[in-house]
């Protein structure tokens, strides 16, 4: 059997012609940028989670950029952010030219150490990205407490749909990111992403940014950049949105299931404190005592699609080298050389998820 780590093919066979015809609705509009599309999505996903305004983006990575723009971060200044994780929130921090400062992250949700980011904090510092990975919504209080004079930028590109005692992943700072790429829990027909805020000012900002930085036709007031959310992104969107309170539902119970079943076999799953409900985006494992690269082979071999997220710390990338030379960040190159990301999507039957436990036993033999 062959476990896919994600199946968007399944979900769009179950509402085709919903998709289909909110897709002929636009190409009829002759409206592809913006508008009355964009409008609706927004409404409909801030409603849903609990924010006050989302403002729709063309990529999570582009959201980065725009959160930090609409927070007046740029040259000279300095942006604190974890030295583990996808690279998408330090090349957004290098974009609108601050300078990334990496900190390392705890060892159990790999949020960022509080008292790292303590220690960072300097005279430059003007922001704070924090990033729920895998599914897992941080608590940002110590961060508050920490720094109560910085904005915080929660990165919630893996995690749409947790929580963290009851609020929705997204909402915990002033800015939110969202990631719609196509097998995120919510997924567009290609890149797409939204900012989420309470702030009017900000959500304001952030509307002019996404357009070059303009609040009118020809008139480019604030540095932007080509941001937009395009029509028939959103339209596709709007109809999935239907349909995902099901979706994170079945999402959940099958994580539920293969982190019992991980914790039977003596592995540790990634799923952050028990005041959070996680969304298992993907659902990482810890492989401990140099094990990891050998179950990665054993899992493929079985056609298992098991991932490694990711084989080294962002301060080791060429990019951003010389932002962090010489130090060190043990947490983090520890995630690097144990974390596996095995599938864990709703499109999962129950023989695959069976099969999934099965082939986990037999790679530890």
């Amino acid at each position: 059997m062959k476990i896919d780590f994600a199946r968007p093919d399944r979900e769009h066979l179950a509402i085709h012609d919903a998709l289909v015809e909110a897709a002929a609705r636009v190409l009829r509009s002759g409206r592809s940028i913006l508008g009355d599309e964009v409008r609706r999505f927004e409404e409909a996903f801030a409603t849903s989670f609990g924010a006050r305004f989302a403002v729709g983006v063309s990529s999570g990575t582009d959201g980065l950029a725009t959160a930090l723009y609409a927070l007046d971060v740029g040259e000279g200044d300095e942006v604190i952010v974890g030295a583990f994780g996808f690279v998408a929130a330090p090349e957004a921090i290098a974009r609108v030219g601050a300078r990334p400062v990496f900190v390392d992250v705890d060892a159990g949700a790999l949020a960022l150490d509080t008292g790292a980011v303590a220690r960072a904090l300097s005279g430059r510092t003007r922001a704070i990205v924090t990033v729920d990975l895998f599914g897992v919504v941080h608590d940002l209080a110590p961060l508050r407490a920490a720094a109560p004079h910085l904005p915080l930028v929660e990165d919630a590109a893996q995690a749409l749909g947790a929580t963290f005692r009851g609020a929705n992943a997204g909402t915990l700072g002033d800015i939110g990111v969202h990631s719609f790429f196509p097998g995120k829990a919510l997924g567009a027909a290609g890149d797409a992403g939204a900012c989420v805020t309470d702030d009017p000012a900000l959500a304001a900002r952030m509307t002019q940014v996404r357009v070059h930085g303009s609040s009118k036709t020809y008139s480019w007031e604030v540095r932007g950049g080509n941001h937009r959310l395009d029509a028939l992104q959103a339209a596709l969107l709007s109809v999935k949105l239907l349909h995902l309170p099901s979706r994170l539902a079945r999402r959940q119970e099958i994580g539920a299931r293969l982190v019992a079943t991980a914790q039977r076999l003596g592995l540790a799953a990634i799923v952050g404190s028990s005041a959070g409900s996680p969304m298992f985006s993907p659902l990482a494992l810890r492989i401990a005592g140099g094990q990891r690269d050998a179950m990665v082979v054993r899992l493929r071999e079985r056609g298992v699609d098991v991932r490694v997220h990711y084989p080294r710390t962002l301060p080791m990338c060429p990019p951003f080298a010389a932002y962090a030379a010489g130090a060190s960040f043990p947490e983090a190159e520890r995630a690097t050389r144990e974390l596996l990301s095995i599938p864990c999507h709703p499109e999962m039957t129950d023989e695959e998820v069976a099969y999934l436990e099965s082939a986990l036993g037999a790679a530890l033999r």
